[in-house]
């Protein structure tokens, strides 16, 4: 079952719907989905895993780790503005973001709709990247965690205050500028960068 349908699943029951055996099965099926997430974090951990060098393959390891650091860049994030699309007017809000990527992992803290402080992190994998002298682009996604919303935001988070995170993102880089634009369950956002 989708990770979505679940938390929908789970959002519907909190308010008292479904029998016991039906709330369980949510749980369990929640508590597997995210077993899974938590054992694709490790096996990305233990991927990025070498070896010692040795003295032979020491320039080869550092064309590798170029090529590493190139796909996973540093960025600095210093705004995002954010399109809900449950709302009947479509609007940009501000959200006051500042976040750091750094070899693939993430972190973030911005003001969320609700006007609270909310905090997220995990990690940042692109899947297509170009990276040009003046110009870049990339296609990826992220998954993790947030923490900072209520039960205004969804019916899970009324029983939890860690939410599971999935986004998809695309973004350009001319220079060391980037822009780039997200979706993440029912929001677009559009956040500014700088790569370093």
């Amino acid at each position: 079952m989708p990770l979505f349908r679940t938390l929908e699943l789970a959002d519907a029951m909190s308010m008292g719907g479904g029998t016991a055996g039906e709330r369980s099965a949510v749980v369990r099926r929640s508590l597997c989905g995210l077993a899974a997430w938590a054992c694709a974090l490790a096996g990305s951990s233990i991927a990025w895993a070498q070896e010692p060098p040795s003295a032979e393959s020491l320039p080869a390891q550092s064309e590798q780790r170029r090529d590493v650091d190139a796909r996973l860049p540093t960025r600095l994030y210093v705004g995002m503005w954010t399109m809900h699309l449950k709302h009947d007017v479509i609007a940009l809000e501000n959200n006051w973001l500042v976040g750091l990527t750094c070899r693939g992992f993430f972190g973030a803290t911005f003001e969320n709709s609700f006007g609270r402080r909310a905090f997220t992190g995990g990690i940042q994998r692109p899947i297509v990247s170009v990276d040009r002298a003046r110009f870049g682009a990339s296609l990826g996604y992220r998954l993790g965690v947030v923490v900072g919303y209520d039960g205004r935001f969804m019916r899970l988070a009324r029983k939890t205050p860690v939410l599971p995170l999935a986004q998809a993102f695309a973004g350009v880089d001319i220079q060391r500028i980037g822009l780039e634009v997200s979706y993440t369950f029912v929001v677009v956002s559009v956040a500014m960068s700088y790569r370093f």
